[in-house]
């Protein structure tokens, strides 16, 4: 691994200590985040269909759990904010956080297996969050699209993510 990889303290984060450099990767990855989640079709009743798995999912196979949180969590709350969907915007924080923490923690470095089991995880877990909180803010049978949309997110999100994720592993480690 070359000397100046940001991968390794990435993977490891401490958030007592961040240096302007990891400070500034966060920055790329919350970005990153964002624009693919901008990228969106809007479906029924306030959901969309959107990017943001890929630049979630990459992240967090790469640079770990933390890094996917903070990815996940905070870029694509922001974009909530941005596209007129405040009132999703904090269980979007907590649920794409959480989807990008578990993506991270099960996934392991060359093993495509585990790497699709660490997306099907968290990206279950996207899928009955964002359920369980249209079912209550906006009606039960909302929801059947809402599961629809964030499934199609999940297998797009996964399929787009593992090869470029491989890839971006290889390239670290060189």
């Amino acid at each position: 691994m070359p000397e100046d990889s940001i991968k390794e303290p990435l993977q490891n984060l401490k958030f007592k200590h961040l240096s302007a450099r990891i400070l500034a990767y966060l920055a790329l990855f919350i970005a990153f985040t964002a624009v693919a989640t901008y990228l969106h079709i809007p479906g029924p009743s306030s959901s969309y269909f959107n990017l943001g798995e890929v630049a979630i999912y990459i992240i967090a196979l790469v640079f770990g759990s933390r890094a996917g949180a903070v990815a996940g969590s905070i870029g694509s709350a922001l974009v909530d904010i941005l596209l007129g969907y405040s009132i999703w915007a904090p269980f979007t924080f907590i649920i794409k956080g959480l989807e990008g923490f578990i993506v991270g923690k099960l996934a392991k470095e060359g093993d495509l297996k585990q790497n699709i089991l660490a997306i099907i995880a968290g990206g279950n877990l996207m899928v009955i969050g964002y359920a369980i909180t249209k079912g209550f803010l906006i009606s039960w049978p909302a929801v059947l699209p809402e599961v629809g949309i964030d499934y199609a997110q999940m297998l797009i999100g996964g399929v787009i993510a593992l090869p470029i994720a491989r890839q971006l592993n290889h390239y670290f480690r060189k």
